[in-house]
């Protein structure tokens, strides 16, 4: 008699509170809940709480590094901080049995982790293209807080048995900076953080508005590209374009005003009446506009997609991957201006019939690709593989490794190994 497999039992390892959609842009909260649909037995081990005295203390050090050496040292990546929270986090742990640990942006405190229970890791950056790519928050590093986000990074990716990034922009700096072995390197592209998917009457609402309406969707102003977006905002006004541009999650510095211009400063997805007005701004919107100086794989490419909102964005970091040129967006070299998007977006959206194929494909690939359904397939899938790899997974249980159960939403998928 064969005996019929229990759930595969996940440990979900992260510091912030993986209820919360506005931990790591919501990517903790859905990443979470995408394996719970598909998989079952998830026990969520975060939040970690800094008690109050530590907290102090590194503030303390930090106030330190800048009067004696004028340098910033920033207590995310200190080695005593992560030792910490991963005592926490492996206390949690006990008393439970675990097949596989995930964890989502956990380097840090993964890094000191002692388990044998196999470690699967995502992330949409190294350390390295991290620290170099948003330049701003790591400008004038401590010389010791750089080496010591090294060194976490490091010992994390090294104890995982296979890490997974959401762009192959990210996994290569794995390979190439830090020296991970390929065959456990893995490309998993993230979905749209949202909790229902809008149906097709919607998406095509607006194309009834003859006023182009674009949207700014970002905390950051700056890095985001804001002054293009408005100067875009302000060629295509002079081109005789109606054009309206909306700004949510941040308020730009004042000179950045304009009739035009409607700023909505932030928005909590766990307040339903946030999370109402989120959906009607993205419903509305003609373009999603991100001339983004620096960035990962923003997920918020994949949520306007799930409303037929084509990207125009940067050509910068992983963006690329997730946004394809004339299917669901383009993007433009990071010297391109506010007359040069304007200029796209004025063609765009002139050709009625042109726009109108954008907003079907866009909405395809959100379909096809950018959903964390898609992403709990193509994690089980890199589950499946690496199990016959014996030498990664050698610490399952023996009746893990002769029959492996991976449900996905309404399909189960029983693999013999």
């Amino acid at each position: 008699m064969i005996k019929t497999p229990t759930p595969l039992r996940i440990a979900y390892y992260t510091i912030n509170d993986p209820l919360d959609k506005r931990s790591w842009s919501g990517i903790t909260y859905y990443l979470g809940q995408s394996l719970k649909k598909s998989f079952g037995n998830v026990h969520f081990l975060g939040p970690v709480e800094i008690p109050w005295l530590i907290d102090k203390v590194f503030k303390g050090l930090q106030k330190c590094s800048r009067a004696l050496f004028k340098t910033e040292w920033i207590p995310k990546y200190s080695m005593l901080k992560n030792m910490y929270a991963a005592r926490v986090l492996k206390n949690k742990m006990k008393g439970h049995q675990y097949d596989i640990l995930v964890a989502p942006a956990a380097a840090s405190e993964l890094a000191y982790l002692n388990s044998d229970i196999p470690i699967v890791y995502y992330g949409d950056a190294t350390y390295k293209i991290y620290s170099e790519t948003y330049n701003k928050e790591f400008l004038n590093l401590n010389p010791f807080s750089r080496w010591e986000g090294d060194h976490l990074e490091k010992k994390a990716l090294d104890k995982s048995s296979i890490v997974i990034f959401s762009s192959q922009w990210a996994a290569q700096s794995a390979v190439t900076d830090y020296g991970i072995p390929a065959e456990k390197v893995e490309v998993i592209q993230m979905g749209a953080n949202i909790d229902t998917v809008p149906d097709y009457d919607t998406i095509f609402l607006k194309e009834n508005s003859d006023v182009l309406t674009l949207l700014f969707l970002s905390v950051d102003w700056d890095r985001k590209g804001g002054p293009i977006a408005y100067d875009t905002m302000l060629n295509l006004h002079k081109r005789g374009i109606k054009v309206n541009l909306i700004v949510c999650g941040c308020i730009p510095p004042p000179q950045f005003s304009h009739t035009c211009m409607a700023v909505i400063p932030f928005l909590n997805k766990n307040e339903l009446g946030d999370l109402k007005c989120f959906t009607q701004i993205l419903s509305s919107a003609h373009f999603l506009l991100l001339p983004t100086r620096a960035d990962c794989t923003p997920i918020v490419n994949c949520e306007a997609g799930s409303y037929g909102m084509p990207v125009i964005t940067t050509d910068v970091g992983g963006v690329s991957e997730a946004v394809k040129d004339g299917i669901n967006g383009y993007c433009l070299p990071l010297q391109a201006d506010g007359d040069e998007y304007a200029e796209l977006i004025a063609k765009l959206f002139s050709d009625k019939e042109n726009y109108h194929q954008l907003i079907v494909s866009s909405r395809r690939i959100f379909d096809d690709e950018l959903n964390w359904d898609k992403f709990a397939e193509n994690f089980s899938k890199t589950l499946q593989k690496a199990f016959k790899k014996k030498n990664w997974f050698n610490n399952l249980t023996t009746h893990y490794m002769q029959t492996s159960l991976f449900k996905i939403g309404d399909k189960t998928l029983n693999s013999r190994l």
